[in-house]
């Protein structure tokens, strides 16, 4: 009986003593396990495999902004509706919705026998007008001898000047309708009149075909030019007075945020309209970019109004535990070994690729902070 139990003694105490020397062997071999609840150990191998990197804490700018939304729009003067000074019957249109066109470009062409008028009365009026001026030159001469009285030359001057200003009256309108006067002759009357493109631009809209007969008051086309494009901002009230002329606003489609684009504060409104919000004007930095963009996008923004100058680390050096933040300092390296202080920080400031970090106990001036590749070593 005794040597039973000692049999099973002693194969109960190398059970365990071989259980505790694997333990040993595990954590030899897994240098990654915390220690202590704050001290974390990699080896050369380790930290090589996982790509990691180290960096001390450096001066970054970090703006404070203020967010708004709006949408791409064009300045007045970007949008030109074509009409004709005359009306006259479409004889020729062959446009569609969304065509590209350049500036004195043909649009379309117009018929009104108006237009045939027109030109007989200038050329009878430029022909009378020669007859008065050698009338008016000879009577004035006559004049000055007293050979004729001077309700003649009187009277001849009155022609002259009624004539001059027919012509003149004619000439501007012929002149609108682009039909050349320089060497307009009888045999170069026409009946017809190309309306040009005002602006380089886009076919906005289209209210007319072939056909139709155009009158002075309608409206043939749209064309909207992109070529000044800018972006209308809606600011809460109480953001308002942080904004000024010359503030930095990147801005981006919902769809896409990665894709931003760069533009400056131009004009604000002059008071809070009735929504409570202020009206921003801003334009783009580079018009390249709205190349991109097409009037009516609905866009959001963000306007810089300071920057500040903090202590911070890359976002990839942050580590979320239990809805807390950590970084990893670097407490010292022995040999091919790496040892890590786990410390708790808060996040004053962050943008896109840093973040102002404020910890319980200032660091040492030089630590370094594993930057990359830590986010699996805290749980």
């Amino acid at each position: 009986m005794n040597t039973l139990y000692k049999s099973l003694t002693f194969y109960c105490v190398s059970v365990i003593l071989f259980s505790c020397g694997n333990q040993n062997t595990e954590m030899e071999s897994t240098p990654n396990e915390e220690i202590g609840h704050s001290d974390i150990v990699l080896s050369q191998a380790q930290y090589e495999n996982a790509h990691m990197e180290l960096a001390p804490l450096s001066e970054h700018d970090f703006s404070d902004l203020v967010l708004a939304n709006g949408l791409i729009d064009i300045p007045p003067e970007g949008r030109f509706e074509v009409s004709a000074y005359f009306g006259g019957k479409i004889i020729q249109f062959d446009l569609l919705k969304g065509q590209k066109v350049v500036k004195g470009q043909t649009l379309f062409v117009l018929e009104n026998p108006t237009f045939v008028q027109m030109q007989e009365d200038y050329l009878d009026a430029k022909s009378q007008l020669d007859f008065l001026t050698s009338d008016l030159e000879r009577q004035k001469l006559l004049s000055d001898e007293n050979i004729t009285s001077q309700k003649s030359f009187t009277k001849s001057e009155s022609e002259y000047n009624s004539t001059l200003a027919k012509a003149e009256s004619l000439r501007k309108k012929l002149e609108m309708l682009d039909i050349p006067i320089k060497n307009l002759t009888p045999s170069k009357i026409t009946s017809k009149v190309t309306i040009k493109a005002p602006i380089s631009g886009f076919i906005e809209s289209i209210k007319v075909n072939q056909g139709t007969f155009l009158d002075p008051t309608d409206i043939a086309l749209t064309i909207m030019s992109t070529a000044h494009m800018h972006i209308e901002l809606n600011i809460f009230e109480q953001n308002a007075s942080s904004l000024k002329k010359g503030q930095s606003v990147t801005f981006y489609l919902p769809d896409n945020p990665t894709q931003k684009f760069e533009a400056e504060i131009f004009l604000l409104a002059p008071s809070i309209n009735e929504n409570r919000v202020l009206n921003v004007h801003a334009h783009l930095k580079d018009e390249k970019n709205a190349l991109n963009l097409v009037p009516g996008m609905y866009v959001e923004a963000q306007i810089e109004i300071q920057k500040t100058r903090q202590a911070a680390l890359p976002t990839a050096a942050l580590i979320n535990s239990h809805e807390h933040n950590y970084v990893l300092s670097l407490a010292k390296k022995e040999g091919d070994m790496y040892y890590f202080e786990k410390k708790e920080v808060t996040i004053s400031n962050q943008d896109d690729e840093m973040a102002a970090i404020v910890f319980e106990t200032a660091p040492k001036e030089g630590t370094l902070f594993l930057t990359k590749g830590g986010f699996q070593l805290i749980k």
